[in-house]
């Protein structure tokens, strides 16, 4: 057996022993040199892999900073137009419909009586409705008209629920087959149409079906602003008598159900009433000439504003914190918000 020296030179293994001093020294401080070489080289591993590889079991608490929470983007605002009493193809209906078109709205609502038998020449819906809102009938992304029934839809020459069916092709039919009643979703405005002038029978019906959708809507969609509509008010200081038949304490409890606010037509008027904090508002008239006796000189408990033979439309922006509602009037200048009514939560 031999070794090798650092100069190569093979020696008996007797004679390893007894090795020169200086051969000796040398292998000393290699084996220094290489253990240095390779702590530094064990270190700078442990140090790529982070403080967690050290040897004690606990992790290393780490000094970076924590990201901060981006701030949520707000969600966009919804536009609504929402219009009643316009459909005599009167020059305010055209008027009204301008204004409307520079609001960029999501879609249009009515709160009844789209068609009026004044002009014989103004066709029923197709003329009444088409010649105005037709674009947003016939979207071609899908309609974005959504109608209550009013009793001159029923009523007038030319007129009726067949008619009305037949223009209004797209309505919901799962409420009622007959599309008298129903609910849509307009981004964050649920809408709840309801019809008034339906049979006794009918209108048990409704009630049934309201507080369903209603309830299942606040629950399922709390975000969503509930907007309950039909054509003849609740609560009102105008001419035509109260619908008390669509009150509260007819069985209709739309607080308690979920809704947010009840609008509706018939009047020719535009006003607010506040009872037990719902607001019940009759939407005005969205065209000229339809004018009658107007605000009562005594208004209704609860009335906090009733404006007479203003035409407009009201205007709702709905964000997941505010529903605001302005009754907007064309003029020359531009518009003129004659009222404004904000709900919060």
């Amino acid at each position: 057996m031999s070794h090798t020296s650092p100069g190569g030179e093979a020696r008996p293994a007797a004679e390893s022993t007894s090795p020169p001093r200086r051969w000796v020294w040398g292998v000393l401080a290699a084996l220094v040199a290489a253990s240095l070489i390779t702590g530094w080289v064990l270190l700078s591993q442990r140090g790529d892999k982070g403080a967690t590889a050290a040897s004690s079991p606990t992790p290393a608490t780490s000094t970076a900073p924590s990201p901060t929470s981006a701030t949520p983007t707000p969600a966009a605002a919804t536009t609504l137009a929402l219009i009643a009493d316009f459909g005599n193809c009167g020059p305010g209906a055209q008027r009204v419909a301008d204004m409307i078109d520079t609001w960029d709205a999501a879609a249009v609502t009515t709160a009844g009586d789209n068609t009026y038998n004044d002009d014989p020449t103004c066709t029923p819906f197709t003329d009444s409705v088409g010649d105005f809102y037709g674009d947003w009938v016939e979207d071609p992304e899908g309609p974005r008209f959504w109608p209550a029934l009013g009793n001159h839809d029923y009523e007038d020459k030319g007129a009726g629920l067949e008619k009305y069916r037949a223009y209004f092709t797209y309505l919901p039919t799962e409420a009622d087959p007959q599309q008298r009643w129903y609910d849509v979703k307009v981004d964050g405005i649920h809408l709840f149409i309801l019809d008034n002038d339906a049979p006794d029978a009918d209108l048990a019906a409704q009630q049934v079906w309201l507080r369903e959708r209603l309830t299942a809507s606040r629950a399922q969609d709390p975000a969503a602003w509930n907007v309950v509509i039909f054509h003849k008010p609740a609560f009102t200081s105008a001419s035509h008598p109260d619908e008390v038949e669509m009150r509260p304490d007819a069985g209709w409890d739309y607080r308690g159900w979920g809704a947010d606010v009840v609008i509706a037509g018939h009047q020719h008027v535009y006003e607010d009433v506040v009872v037990d904090g719902m607001h019940y508002v009759t939407a005005g008239i969205a065209t000229n000439g339809l004018e009658r006796g107007g605000c009562d000189d005594e208004l209704t408990d609860g009335s906090r504003l009733c404006l007479t033979g203003v035409e407009g439309a009201m205007r709702l922006d709905a964000t997941a914190t505010s529903l605001k509602m302005e009754y907007r009037q064309p003029s020359d200048a531009g518009e003129v918000v004659l009222d404004a009514i904000e709900l919060t939560r």
